[in-house]
This record gives C-alpha cells, sequence and structure tokens, in this order.
C-alpha cells in the first residue's frame, strides 16, 4: 500500500497535478524511505531528460519508452492534463519492473549530496562545482564525446570547464542550461517557486523545460528568474519569466546577493519571510512554521554572517513585530 501511495503521488507530480497537501505527504515519503528515494531520483531523471550517458542505460530505457509512446491500441481523444497523468503512470509501472534489475546491474551516474553545509566537487573534465545547502548534483563518472550534462536539485555554483566541443549543459526540474565555459549561479529548490541564474561571466542560454525552441540568452551580470507553475486541479499555468540585474546589498559590494552564500553569508534584500525561512531551514537544520498570514509577507534587508539561528531570528524581531518559539529544531513564527 505504501508503494502504490508513492506511485500514485509520484505519478501526480510527474504530469503537473500535485497539490500542496499532497507534495508535502510525498516529501515525508522520501523522508521515510532510502528506497523509494532512490527510485525517485531515477525515475524524476528520466522522465525530465530521457536520455543518460549510459549506451545501456539508453537501451534499457528506450525499451520501456517505445512501450508508452507506441500503444497497440488506438488512442481515444482524451483533454492532454489525463494525458500526461495517464502517461506518467504508465512510466513508473513499466520503469519500476526494470527498476531492480537496473539497480543490480550498473548505476553510471554518480552523485554528491549536502546537508546543512557547502561541499566543492571537481568532475573529470575539470569543471568546478560548489553546491549550497540541501542540493544533490548527479553527474556521469566520465563525460561521452557530445555533450556533459549534469542534474541540479538545490543550489550550485559552477566555473565550466571550456570545451568549444562538447556544450555543458545543466538540467533541472524547470529549465535547462547550456555552456561551453562561464561561471553562474544557479538556484533550483524544489520548495521554492522560482529558479534563478545569475551569470557572471561568459555566456549560457536558459531554456525552459518542454520548450527547447525558446531560449533566453545571458549575458555577464544578468539574472534569469523562471517562475514555476503553481500546482492546481486543472491544467497549470505557463511558466512566467523575468530577466534583470544581479543585485548587491550595497552600490560599492564586490560580491552579489546572488552569490554572497559562497563566502558562508546570508545576504537577504527585500526579501519575504517565507523565503527567507526556507533558507535558515537549510543552513542550520531546523523546521520553521508559521502561524497567521501576515508574518510570512514580511520583508527583511541584513547581512548575517556567524550568527546562530537564534541570534538571527531576534535580530529580524528587532526590525519587525512579530513573535516566535523555537524548541529544538523546530520553530513557530507567531504575527
Amino acid at each position: 500500500m505504501l508503494h502504490q501511495r508513492f506511485e500514485y503521488l509520484l505519478a501526480k507530480e510527474l504530469s503537473d497535478q500535485l497539490t500542496v497537501e499532497e507534495a508535502a505527504e510525498l516529501k515525508g515519503l522520501l523522508e521515510s524511505s532510502s528506497e523509494l528515494k532512490a527510485e525517485y531520483q531515477l525515475l524524476h531523471q528520466y522522465w525530465n531528460r530521457k536520455e543518460t550517458s549510459s549506451e545501456r542505460d539508453k537501451d534499457l530505457f528506450n525499451k520501456v519508452l517505445s512501450k508508452i509512446e507506441s500503444p497497440a491500441a488506438p488512442k481515444k481523444l482524451i483533454p492532454s492534463f489525463l494525458w500526461r497523468l495517464t502517461a506518467a503512470a504508465a512510466v513508473l509501472v513499466l520503469v519500476s519492473l526494470a527498476f531492480w534489475f537496473y539497480q543490480m546491474a550498473w548505476n553510471p551516474d554518480q552523485e554528491v549530496s549536502t546537508a546543512n553545509q557547502q561541499r566543492t566537487w571537481v568532475l573529470e573534465d575539470g569543471t568546478t562545482v560548489t553546491l549550497n545547502a540541501a542540493s544533490n548534483l548527479t553527474y556521469p563518472k566520465t563525460f561521452d564525446s557530445l555533450t556533459r550534462e549534469v542534474y541540479l536539485v538545490g543550489e550550485a555554483f559552477f566555473k565550466v570547464a571550456k570545451d568549444e566541443k562538447r556544450p555543458f549543459i545543466v538540467r533541472t526540474h524547470h529549465a535547462h542550461l547550456k555552456v561551453l565555459g562561464t561561471s553562474f549561479n544557479l538556484r533550483a529548490y524544489p520548495d521554492e517557486n522560482k529558479t534563478e541564474t545569475s551569470l557572471i561571466e561568459g555566456a549560457v542560454e536558459v531554456s525552459l523545460k518542454g520548450e527547447a525552441e525558446k531560449t533566453v540568452r545571458l549575458q555577464p551580470s544578468e539574472k534569469l528568474t523562471i517562475y514555476n507553475p503553481v500546482a492546481k486541479e486543472a491544467v497549470p499555468s505557463k511558466q512566467k519569466i523575468e530577466r534583470s540585474s544581479i543585485s548587491f546589498f550595497h552600490p560599492k559590494d564586490t560580491l552579489s546577493v546572488e552569490t554572497s552564500w559562497l563566502d558562508n553569508k546570508l545576504v537577504f534584500k527585500d526579501t519575504p519571510f517565507e523565503e527567507l525561512a526556507r533558507t535558515l531551514e537549510r543552513k542550520y537544520g531546523v523546521e520553521i512554521e508559521f502561524q497567521g498570514k501576515r508574518a510570512p509577507a514580511l520583508r527583511f534587508n541584513a547581512v548575517f554572517e556567524k550568527e546562530d539561528i537564534g541570534q538571527i531570528l531576534r535580530a529580524l524581531k528587532m526590525a519587525s513585530n512579530f513573535s516566535y518559539q523555537q524548541a529544538s529544531d523546530k520553530i513557530m513564527i507567531y504575527d
């Protein structure tokens, strides 16, 4: 029953039909089972990419995909969102059958994750990746001859080694980035409603998931924000994008707000309390909940470097009117 519920929730997530309550339930299932988490990551990677760096992996999943995309019986005309849900469910059924064999036979992808700390990793082509807290990078042990492709959940700063013959591609749940040699910051946490790409030097092309023909080319010091669709019962709304410049806390600063975490600084500029709280959760390994509607919308300008979570909350409380209670690693915020 537990695995059936997992498959149902994942099918809804893959088809962009997951409600907020169901998203919380799915998160709880993944936290309670390492096996479900591993299966979740595999299914998500394949659903988003439909390609991997291993030829044997491609052969296996191409057989699965052919069964989904080439049904024997004629299709009835059904709404697109129902088709997506049906296709996602079919993926789960067929790939689940192959999952045990896949795990036992080979696992070509490498993975590096962080909890509430940073970690720097060097890929085999010389590309340096610094992961922020609560982030995960999946990558092949050896890149193929055509592309260098990785998959990111969370936030990372990339310094990509130049290779004109092999573009470097970063895939996230909502967007894909293509570069040759550059440095940029990419923020794509699954619990946030936006994906941000901040270009420091070089050039990068960003395309929305499922809309590869629509690309935005960034120049140095530019930032692209993609506002992710909100889960609805009907067909989800289209993604909205916003182009802007990277920001600085003070005009004379040399370190941008978007990359301040690389120096172990927490910099917030006109940041909603709800978004700020998610950052604190990842940084300090705590859980923050809001009681009331006013406090989450409060906005703050602040810089923290060596403060602990208690000192940060006291400083924020002095700047605005709210109250809080802390018990171990759980914090309640009240209007």
